[in-house]
């Protein structure tokens, strides 16, 4: 079940409030609108002289929560804790989970009377973790939905919309890896190697000697590139044991 309100530790999505001399009021966009304040001391690493220059009202950011204190309504945030990487993945989760709220909302509202539509969205975040991974797994594994959401009525209408409207999330990643061998039987060591790196999801096409692109697809884009990182471990070490040579990949 989902949390009532953010612990120490967790990134939160906020909207600033209000902009003062010593600090930010932001409403917790993810827990009902409450209330997080930023000291001014955690807006930046460096020294503030104008904290306009770093925030401003309405603006949407991603803290980290340093200080919880629910039953006083108190919850203490930092700006700067957040790196690049950390705010861009909290945002792309958050508007993923926005938009499969929206999702499931039109689905039943097509069913009034027919579903109790709070309760299954309560049962699909207790049971899921996330709505967002819920309508990923009714698109990709209909049948492991089916068994998890232990309702076949319901789970049935949430999985015939996803195979009508959505398609398991594919990241695509392309990477330039190079290969040379110069012996008499070149071509065929590298034919050879090439071969040694072919799966379903990869794909390798011949840019140039000595560039080859290797396009490898996997359901998120971590996934994607460790296939691509073994795809060209694979092929290097193919090519090296028959005395030639390569190196990368380099991510396009």
């Amino acid at each position: 079940m989902k949390k009532t309100d953010p612990e120490v530790g967790d990134l939160v999505v906020c909207t600033v409030k209000e902009v003062r001399d010593f600090g930010v009021v932001c409403s917790l966009d993810e827990y009902n609108n409450r209330e997080g304040f930023i000291h001014i001391s955690e807006i930046s690493s460096g020294w503030i002289k104008y904290i306009r220059d770093y925030v401003r009202e309405g603006q949407r950011i991603v803290c980290k929560v340093l200080d919880a204190n629910p039953s006083r309504g108190r919850f203490d945030l930092s700006l700067r804790r957040v790196n690049d990487h950390q705010r861009r993945e909290k945002l792309r989760e958050w508007k993923n989970e926005q938009r499969a709220t929206k999702i499931l909302e039109n689905v039943f509202s097509q069913y009034k009377g027919k579903f109790d539509a709070h309760s299954i969205m309560e049962e699909l975040e207790d049971k899921f973790g996330s709505y967002a991974y819920a309508l990923d797994v009714a698109a990709s594994d209909p049948e492991q939905f089916m068994e998890t959401a232990g309702n076949e009525e319901w789970a049935r209408t949430i999985c015939d919309y996803a195979a009508e409207n959505l398609k398991p999330p594919v990241a695509e990643v392309r990477g330039i890896i190079k290969l040379r061998d110069n012996s008499s039987r070149g071509v065929e060591v590298i034919r050879s190697a090439l071969l040694a790196g072919k799966s379903e999801n990869v794909q390798i096409t011949y840019l140039g000697a000595p560039q080859y692109r290797i396009i490898a697809k996997a359901p998120d884009m971590k996934e994607a590139e460790e296939l691509m990182r073994k795809t060209a471990e694979v092929i290097i070490s193919e090519i090296k044991k028959n005395g030639g040579s390569g190196e990368g990949p380099v991510k396009e």
